[in-house]
């Protein structure tokens, strides 16, 4: 191997480590329980994953700090995982929405909030291991002057202030039973096993005609982004794939009405384009129909676009952000979909 490869990897080995260990936490972020070992929780329930696992073994897309990279081989325990609850807050807070059965049907008021409260879980503990990264970073690294660490540290926290806002909201709803506090904006079940497994929020930018959502530019304190929740469980026969978001979240009132008009190809294509663009993690079984094609496909368009982190002048900076309000208006409606049934890793006649 080549040494400057081999340097290249130890240096981001250091970082990753350095970061999670900084971003470790003493106690249990719901119940306050101070612990020594968090539980090893999962973004997409393993009872999920399962259905789509080779040997153990699944692929994972993921950015950390605006670095989208692919990790190969992720296994079971360690794909799409965060460490911010006890073991017992992990096994009562999500129950309900991880009993297969309930999966199969349409979700209940108190199972989106529950796959709410995960998802900003999720990303929380994200964006603690990004603040620490970018701290290490400075520490340790001679960076660009383009790159202003002072202002990507900034973001970060504002990105904390917001989530973290929203974490609380869902916490409210789940600590106090109420179940009607999130929109279901579609649910689908497919009779076949879909090759991705997918549970997390989005943040929308621009909608299907390029007006803004949430507006993921405006560094004011005042401003909080709103997110769009999104679940792609393949199942032992079949998937279920719905999107939701909290109905005070009017920022998405008008996509949910574009997305309405649209047939179920063109809404299953499109959820799938969102999650290549927007979303920081997905999970992707090793085997599937025309795999090599569609996964090769899905890492250019997921890599394509670097963050505006990356911007180095003002005309630039205003030409990205004009690009990426209009990324879903102008999005290639011929590309692969990957929710579709010939790329299925399994289906009833399969079995």
């Amino acid at each position: 191997m080549d040494d400057n490869l081999i340097e290249i990897r130890k240096k981001i080995s250091f970082l990753m480590n350095e970061s999670k260990r900084r971003a470790k936490k003493n106690e249990c972020l719901w119940c306050g329980k101070k612990i020594t070992s968090l539980c090893n929780s999962h973004s997409v329930p393993q009872c999920v994953l399962k259905n789509i696992e080779v040997n153990g073994k699944f692929d994972y897309f993921n950015t950390l700090a605006e670095l989208p990279v692919m990790n190969l081989d992720k296994g079971l325990n360690e794909a799409g995982t965060f460490k911010l609850l006890c073991r017992d807050c992990d096994s009562l807070l999500f129950k309900d929405y991880e009993d297969l059965n309930n999966l199969r049907v349409e979700p209940t008021g108190r199972m989106l909030a529950e796959i709410a409260l995960k998802n900003l879980l999720v990303i929380l503990n994200k964006r603690y291991i990004e603040i620490e990264m970018q701290k290490v970073l400075q520490e340790t690294m001679e960076i660009p002057s383009y790159y202003n660490m002072k202002h990507q540290l900034h973001i970060k926290e504002l990105d904390l202030k917001d989530f973290g806002w929203e974490y609380l909201r869902a916490k409210s709803i789940v600590q106090n039973g109420i179940d009607d506090d999130y929109k279901l904006l579609y649910w689908k079940r497919l009779d076949y096993v879909i090759p991705i497994a997918f549970q997390g929020l989005v943040v929308l930018y621009g909608d299907l005609e390029g007006n803004v959502v949430s507006d993921i530019y405006d560094y004011s304190e005042a401003n909080i982004v709103k997110n769009l929740h999104i679940c792609l469980f393949p199942l032992k026969n079949e998937s279920v794939v719905f999107m939701f978001y909290h109905k005070d979240d009017h920022e998405y009132d008008v996509f949910a009405e574009q997305f309405n008009t649209l047939d179920d190809t063109q809404k299953l294509q499109l959820i799938g384009y969102i999650l290549y663009e927007r979303c920081e993690d997905m999970l992707f079984a090793k085997k599937f129909p025309h795999r090599t094609w569609i996964i090769n496909r899905i890492s250019e368009l997921f890599v394509e676009t670097p963050g505006l982190f990356f911007v180095s002048d003002k005309s630039e900076e205003e030409a990205y952000k004009r690009r990426d309000l209009l990324r879903l208006k102008n999005r290639d409606t011929s590309f692969p979909n990957i929710l579709d049934s010939k790329f299925a890793f399994r289906t009833a006649e399969s079995e």
